[in-house]
Protein backbone atom coordinates (compact mmCIF):
# COMPACT_ATOMS: atom_id res chain seq x y z
CA UNK A 1 0.00 0.00 0.00
CA UNK A 2 1.26 3.45 -0.74
CA UNK A 3 1.33 5.90 2.04
CA UNK A 4 1.05 9.66 2.31
CA UNK A 5 2.80 11.47 4.88
CA UNK A 6 2.03 15.47 5.52
CA UNK A 7 5.81 15.50 5.79
CA UNK A 8 7.76 13.91 3.26
CA UNK A 9 10.13 11.43 4.95
CA UNK A 10 12.42 9.50 2.20
CA UNK A 11 13.96 7.86 4.82
CA UNK A 12 11.17 6.57 6.99
CA UNK A 13 11.63 2.81 7.89
CA UNK A 14 10.86 0.80 10.51
CA UNK A 15 8.01 -0.53 12.47
CA UNK A 16 4.88 1.27 14.01
CA UNK A 17 2.46 -1.35 15.56
CA UNK A 18 2.12 -3.80 12.94
CA UNK A 19 2.84 -1.71 10.31
CA UNK A 20 6.02 -1.84 8.49
CA UNK A 21 7.20 1.38 6.83
CA UNK A 22 9.76 0.99 4.18
CA UNK A 23 11.23 3.66 1.32
CA UNK A 24 11.65 1.88 -2.24
CA UNK A 25 14.11 3.52 -4.61
CA UNK A 26 13.18 2.53 -7.71
CA UNK A 27 9.35 3.84 -7.11
CA UNK A 28 10.19 6.95 -4.65
CA UNK A 29 7.32 5.60 -2.79
CA UNK A 30 7.28 5.06 0.79
CA UNK A 31 5.60 1.65 0.92
CA UNK A 32 3.92 -0.18 3.85
CA UNK A 33 2.51 -3.69 4.62
CA UNK A 34 1.44 -5.64 7.80
CA UNK A 35 3.89 -7.50 9.51
CA UNK A 36 3.27 -11.24 8.91
CA UNK A 37 1.67 -13.71 11.15
CA UNK A 38 2.78 -17.33 10.72
CA UNK A 39 -0.51 -19.25 10.56
CA UNK A 40 -0.19 -23.02 10.72
CA UNK A 41 -0.79 -24.78 7.41
CA UNK A 42 -0.56 -27.95 6.64
CA UNK A 43 1.60 -27.20 2.75
CA UNK A 44 4.02 -24.81 5.19
CA UNK A 45 7.06 -27.84 5.72
CA UNK A 46 6.08 -28.91 2.19
CA UNK A 47 6.90 -25.36 0.63
CA UNK A 48 9.79 -24.84 3.32
CA UNK A 49 11.29 -27.67 1.87
CA UNK A 50 11.05 -26.78 -2.05
CA UNK A 51 12.79 -22.99 -0.80
CA UNK A 52 15.57 -24.45 1.12
CA UNK A 53 16.24 -27.27 -1.77
CA UNK A 54 15.98 -24.71 -4.73
CA UNK A 55 18.35 -22.03 -2.58
CA UNK A 56 20.89 -24.78 -1.78
CA UNK A 57 21.78 -24.96 -5.33
CA UNK A 58 23.67 -21.61 -4.95
CA UNK A 59 22.86 -19.75 -8.38
CA UNK A 60 26.70 -18.25 -9.76
CA UNK A 61 26.72 -14.61 -9.52
CA UNK A 62 26.45 -13.98 -13.29
CA UNK A 63 22.95 -15.81 -13.13
CA UNK A 64 22.01 -13.74 -10.38
CA UNK A 65 23.35 -10.67 -12.55
CA UNK A 66 21.14 -12.37 -15.58
CA UNK A 67 18.27 -12.19 -13.53
CA UNK A 68 18.54 -8.78 -12.46
CA UNK A 69 19.10 -7.66 -15.45
CA UNK A 70 15.94 -9.33 -17.20
CA UNK A 71 13.75 -7.80 -13.95
CA UNK A 72 15.15 -4.12 -15.50
CA UNK A 73 14.10 -4.86 -18.70
CA UNK A 74 10.79 -6.29 -17.69
CA UNK A 75 9.86 -3.28 -15.35
CA UNK A 76 10.69 -0.72 -17.91
CA UNK A 77 7.79 -2.36 -20.49
CA UNK A 78 4.92 -0.53 -20.65
CA UNK A 79 2.26 -2.36 -19.16
CA UNK A 80 4.12 -4.13 -16.25
CA UNK A 81 4.00 -0.78 -14.08
CA UNK A 82 1.70 -2.65 -11.73
CA UNK A 83 3.16 -6.01 -12.15
CA UNK A 84 6.83 -5.45 -11.18
CA UNK A 85 9.20 -7.72 -9.99
CA UNK A 86 11.06 -6.46 -7.00
CA UNK A 87 13.95 -8.96 -6.73
CA UNK A 88 15.76 -11.51 -8.33
CA UNK A 89 14.67 -14.24 -5.94
CA UNK A 90 11.32 -13.63 -6.84
CA UNK A 91 11.94 -14.69 -10.77
CA UNK A 92 14.02 -17.15 -9.27
CA UNK A 93 11.18 -18.66 -7.47
CA UNK A 94 8.77 -18.07 -10.70
CA UNK A 95 11.29 -20.27 -12.86
CA UNK A 96 11.32 -22.37 -11.16
CA UNK A 97 7.81 -23.18 -10.29
CA UNK A 98 7.09 -22.61 -13.80
CA UNK A 99 9.41 -25.00 -14.76
CA UNK A 100 7.74 -28.24 -12.19
CA UNK A 101 4.38 -26.75 -14.02
CA UNK A 102 5.69 -27.61 -17.27
CA UNK A 103 7.42 -30.61 -16.79
CA UNK A 104 5.12 -32.66 -14.53
CA UNK A 105 6.39 -36.21 -12.96
CA UNK A 106 10.17 -35.05 -14.42
CA UNK A 107 11.11 -32.48 -11.88
CA UNK A 108 10.60 -32.06 -7.97
CA UNK A 109 11.48 -29.15 -6.37
CA UNK A 110 11.80 -31.00 -3.09
CA UNK A 111 14.76 -32.84 -4.45
CA UNK A 112 16.22 -30.67 -7.30
CA UNK A 113 20.25 -30.55 -7.68
CA UNK A 114 22.26 -28.75 -9.47
CA UNK A 115 23.88 -31.82 -11.37
CA UNK A 116 20.16 -32.84 -12.29
CA UNK A 117 19.52 -29.55 -14.10
CA UNK A 118 22.51 -30.08 -15.78
CA UNK A 119 22.05 -33.76 -16.56
CA UNK A 120 18.37 -33.68 -17.46
CA UNK A 121 19.27 -30.34 -19.83
CA UNK A 122 16.41 -28.38 -17.52
CA UNK A 123 15.61 -25.19 -18.98
CA UNK A 124 16.23 -23.23 -15.49
CA UNK A 125 19.63 -23.54 -16.15
CA UNK A 126 20.03 -20.40 -17.59
CA UNK A 127 17.50 -17.56 -18.27
CA UNK A 128 18.03 -17.58 -22.30
CA UNK A 129 16.54 -21.25 -21.83
CA UNK A 130 13.81 -20.27 -19.46
CA UNK A 131 12.98 -17.76 -21.73
CA UNK A 132 12.90 -20.03 -24.94
CA UNK A 133 11.24 -22.68 -23.07
CA UNK A 134 8.19 -20.43 -21.99
CA UNK A 135 8.87 -20.43 -18.08
CA UNK A 136 9.04 -16.40 -18.41
CA UNK A 137 8.25 -13.79 -21.24
CA UNK A 138 10.52 -12.96 -23.83
CA UNK A 139 12.12 -9.54 -24.25
CA UNK A 140 14.34 -8.57 -26.83
CA UNK A 141 17.90 -9.25 -26.51
CA UNK A 142 16.98 -12.29 -23.89
CA UNK A 143 20.19 -14.04 -26.23
CA UNK A 144 22.29 -12.32 -23.93
CA UNK A 145 21.42 -13.95 -20.32
CA UNK A 146 23.71 -17.17 -20.98
CA UNK A 147 25.29 -17.66 -17.77
CA UNK A 148 24.80 -21.21 -16.62
CA UNK A 149 23.28 -21.50 -12.89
Amino acid sequence: MKVRLDIPMRGLSGKTGRMIYYYDRRSGLTLARSSFTFKNHPQHPGFRQVQKQIYSIEPSQGYIYNLKDYISNYNFLPGNELQQIRTWTNLYNRIMYALQKALPGQVDLASITRQQIYDQDLPCKSVKTAVEAGLIPALEGYERWSNLI
